[in-house]
């Protein structure tokens, strides 16, 4: 796999075909995020069009309500690394000079399949001066690339916006018909079993918004709190897709 990187995103190919870009965010408003991300049929899955409303863009992990509120800093940094098909992004939190938060984001591209692009995603949050208190709105959310007849649908035979939406489930996806192609595309999101469970948040009828909300937690400063997470992006449906056996097969690795 190749690498094109600099100062603002990190892009990867495999065999001369894309994969993926990641952007490397700015500040708060804007963290780091993966759009495009593509199919193995070269069908972009993910949409970037989110600034104005309440969904980020892309493959987005944010993290939500922190002490009550939402993260402020005095400076914010962001190292970022790449070697082969990993690649990382530590990003620093720092009130008054004194760093509170550490998020590193390590993300590991599996060699592309017949029908899934897989993209392994770790999360590891460090608190190194206090506790933090991780309340609400904490997980992984992907925005969908516009697409017909599209539906969320989750591990336990839910379908539709209505039956996803706040319901806790071992995985969710998106999926429906590329607008200009009529391809049946779709991506899912596994989150690791080690996460504790995950409510679902689905927006399938008007941005196509799909969100792994993790429980409640305390950071404490002796620790270090990780989540993990696969996401697929493959060529098909529901009905040709047997999503739960990529899914044991992640959870029994």
């Amino acid at each position: 796999m190749l690498h094109e990187f600099n100062e603002k995103e990190l892009s990867i190919t495999e065999d001369g075909a894309p994969i993926l870009t990641c952007h490397r965010g700015g500040g708060v408003a804007r963290p780091p995020y993966l759009h495009p991300l593509y199919a193995p049929n070269g069908q972009v899955v993910t949409d970037d069009t989110s600034i104005g409303h309440q969904h980020p863009p892309g493959i987005c992990f944010t993290c939500g309500t922190v002490n009550d509120g939402q993260l402020s800093q005095d400076e914010i940094t962001r190292d970022t690394a790449a070697d082969s098909a990993r690649f990382s992004i530590v990003t620093t939190w720092k009130d008054s000079a004194e760093p509170y938060l550490i998020e590193t984001c390590t993300a590991e591209v599996q060699p592309r399949q017949t029908e899934v692009q897989v993209l392994d995603m770790e999360f590891s949050l460090q608190a190194p001066s206090h506790s933090l208190e991780f309340t609400g709105g904490i997980g992984l959310g992907c925005l969908a690339a516009e697409m017909e007849y599209r539906k969320a649908a989750n591990a336990d035979g839910r379908i539709g916006e209505s039956e996803v939406n706040s319901n806790i489930s071992a995985w969710g996806t998106l999926c429906g018909l590329t607008a200009a192609e009529q391809e049946a595309v779709g991506v899912a999101i596994f989150p690791h079993p080690s996460n504790g469970d995950t409510t679902f948040l689905a927006a399938d009828a008007s941005f196509g918004y799909l969100f792994a909300q993790t429980a409640p937690f305390t950071l404490n400063t002796v620790t270090t709190h990780t989540l993990k997470y696969r996401v697929l992006a493959y060529t098909g449906d529901l009905f040709t897709v047997d999503l739960w056996e990529y899914y044991q097969d992640y959870t029994s690795m």
